[in-house]
């Protein structure tokens, strides 16, 4: 990817995010929610305002685009946008401010370009190229922290095995807590400016995380991916060198991870 696409596609995708983010902070407290998977996974009608917006903006670019609620098949490109137009939907949808509109880039199986808008936190994560990470237009880069600092949060798959509520209580015993704030790509931002030390997630979506993976990858975190057989599933922990270490432990002695 030359310097030159990458300028113009990021800017494409801000233009794209920040339109959807507006969408989403401006919607009516009345929304129509319909159930997908179980009673923890849901759409609402601004999720699908917000689709067909990014979709709309990001398919300008010439490439692909897949949103949560296309759930369609990656696809056969070495590159392609993933979008999920609101990532904390249960939260969005009881009015806490806890959701972000997100879109990454995926090449050759990397998340290279990100941009996360948490529009009622006034927060916007984006990478400006492989090597930069900003929020809110200022620089940044992952403090790295010890286990003793760590607070460090989680995202459930929608049907989580027991083995993820026994890591949860490791997790949240052996740092300075667990939380789960019900936004993956929050918390990966979160991890990656360092209000947290690490995130996680197991069996997760690639539209929920690859904006905010870019971003992590950007700021400097450490990074271990595991990829599913399906490339729109993988299992993720980000963070500070030491705490990723503990958590790829922690996940390996209840058989989540394998080293």
């Amino acid at each position: 990817m030359s310097a030159t696409e990458h300028s113009a596609w990021i800017q494409v995708a801000l233009e794209a995010v920040l339109a959807g983010a507006k969408l989403a902070e401006n919607a009516a407290a009345a929304q129509t929610i319909q159930q997908k998977d179980s009673l923890r996974d849901i759409v609402t009608n601004t999720d699908s305002r917000i689709s067909e917006l990014l979709l709309h903006h990001l398919g300008q670019t010439g490439l692909p685009v897949v949103s949560e609620e296309d759930t369609a098949a990656a696809p056969a490109t070495p590159r392609f946008w993933v979008v999920d137009p609101i990532d904390g939907t249960v939260n969005f949808a009881h009015g806490l401010a806890t959701f972000a509109v997100s879109a990454g880039l995926v090449e050759d199986g990397q998340c290279q370009l990100g941009v996360v808008c948490a529009p009622k936190l006034d927060e916007l994560y984006f990478t400006l190229n492989a090597d930069k990470a900003l929020l809110n237009g200022r620089p940044f880069t992952h403090p790295h922290r010890g286990v003793d600092e760590a607070l460090t949060a989680a995202s459930f798959s929608a049907r989580a095995a027991a083995a993820q509520y026994t890591l949860f209580q490791r997790v949240n015993e052996s740092t300075r807590g667990c939380l789960r704030t019900g936004s993956a790509a929050l918390n990966v931002c979160w991890a990656a400016v360092g209000k947290l030390q690490a995130a996680y997630g197991f069996d997760a979506k690639l539209w929920d995380v690859a904006g905010a993976l870019a971003v992590a990858r950007a700021a400097g975190c450490e990074i271990r991916l595991r990829p599913h057989a399906d490339p729109m599933r993988l299992d993720y922990i980000v963070g500070s060198r030491e705490v990723v270490e503990h958590l790829a432990s922690l996940a390996h002695d209840t058989k989540l991870w394998t080293r």
